[in-house]
């Protein structure tokens, strides 16, 4: 199958159907198919923006896998390292796939024209339109100049940068210096990371297979950000923990992998938890895992620790998954907000007297962190700030009232919130 044809039925079910790329990238899409979807809605305001200076009027809705093809094609000319006319030449035989034959024409001229108009088109493209200018809704953008007057352009230019590829060193097998010099030895060259004492930070991505050990469980993959949920826990030998929403598990195996704790992994996703074994198997770890709402849950024993990973506006991870831009509304943020004031509630009670929780998100946003965590613990007379304090530093790292708030860097780590909560005896 010509490439562009599968690219343009994800890009079009991203736009139409409100679908995220993660459950449309299947093992059929080639990693050159998957960069293009990725580009192009990394990109999508701008290539959006010159689009509409190359057509005479707007495509109808019922031809959105057309303009999807156009978009990519448009990426493929500014950012893939071959002859631009092989992306022309791809896109116009994508338009038979389509059964759109009759668009050939169209497809080709719109494409030659922006070949020989290029400088002349984008000129002033961005002039008093922020979401081209920063390739971001007009929404978020806000959002964000109000949270972080100082840091939101930092933000958005991270957020158009392609992530790192991140591990975390299992310890209880060896040592992150040891695993440094084993990729050394496999001629892949990396650094260790700032913030986690177990991260590594790859140079350049390599499929997971290539990496030494990782069958056998020595390493996993996991951004740095992600990683510092196990330490804040301050875990010890013996602890009931709860890892709350718990799916795909990369915290509830680091978790085991830092103490030995009875940990009860919970997540409402069946399509998510199954990944959750998995992992535990790869690393031979083990955990009692539910599948049901936290809501649901049921325990009269209570937890030492709880972890609440909260669902969240993924506005700390847009790098990673640029289509976040395409489908999160700015209403989503009050009504998750609500979301995670119920769980929050939900793990305190789970709580032993005594305990701690530790809150997170992957968002940016003060509303669904600071904000939220502010008003719990106003509203609950047995909760109390505990300190937040993280090993390393980091110019991105921003403390706030009751947590700490990492903004997204470009090569270092994603967005991401934390607090910790304890509960009076």
């Amino acid at each position: 199958m010509n490439e562009y044809i599968k690219v343009s039925r994800i890009v079009r079910s991203v736009l139409s159907d409100a679908r995220h790329l993660d459950e449309l990238i299947d093992a059929e899409t080639t990693p050159l198919a998957q960069q293009i979807c990725y580009g192009v809605c990394r990109h999508y305001y701008y290539l959006t923006a010159v689009l509409g200076r190359l057509l005479d009027k707007p495509l109808p809705a019922k031809h959105q896998d057309l303009q999807a093809l156009l978009l990519a094609a448009l990426y493929s000319v500014d950012h893939l390292k071959r002859p631009a006319h092989a992306s022309v030449n791809a896109a116009v035989s994508a338009a038979a796939g389509l059964k759109k034959g009759w668009a050939k024409g169209l497809i080709n001229g719109v494409l030659r024209r922006y070949l020989r108009e290029r400088e002349t088109l984008v000129s002033n493209l961005a002039d008093d339109n922020p979401e081209v200018q920063f390739n971001h809704p007009a929404w978020l953008i806000d959002e964000l100049r109000i949270a972080w007057p100082d840091h939101w352009q930092s933000i958005l230019t991270a957020n158009l940068q392609q992530a790192p590829m991140t591990l975390r060193v299992n310890r209880k097998r060896l040592a992150r210096d040891d695993y440094l010099e084993r990729l050394a030895s496999a001629d892949m060259r990396a650094a260790a990371g700032e913030l986690s004492e177990d991260s590594i930070i790859l140079e350049s991505a390599t499929a997971v297979a290539r990496l030494p050990g990782f069958a056998e469980g020595s390493v996993s993959v996991q951004d740095e950000a992600a990683q510092l949920a196990a330490g804040l826990l301050h875990l010890s030998r013996g602890q009931r923990v709860l890892d709350a929403c718990a799916a795909p598990g990369g915290k509830s195996c680091h978790i085991l992998e830092v103490a030995e704790v009875n940990l009860v992994a919970v997540d409402r996703d069946r399509k998510r938890i199954g990944r959750i074994q998995e992992n535990l198997e790869r690393l031979s770890l083990t955990a009692d895992i539910r599948d049901l709402a936290l809501e649901d849950l049921v325990d009269a024993e209570g937890f030492d620790r709880v972890l609440l990973d909260a669902p969240c506006s993924a506005t700390g991870i847009i790098r990673r998954h640029p289509d976040i831009k395409l489908l999160r509304q700015k209403s989503d943020i009050a009504k998750l907000a609500d979301i995670q004031r119920a769980l929050l509630h939900k793990a305190f009670d789970l709580l032993k007297p005594g305990g701690e929780l530790v809150y997170a998100t992957c968002s940016v946003l003060p509303t669904e962190n600071e904000s939220l965590i502010s008003a719990f613990l106003d509203d609950c007379e047995h909760a109390f700030s505990l300190p937040t304090t993280l090993p390393g530093v980091s110019d991105s790292l921003i403390k706030t009232s009751h947590g700490v708030q990492l903004l997204p860097t470009p090569a270092g780590h994603d967005g991401f919130f934390y607090a910790r909560i304890g509960k009076a005896s």
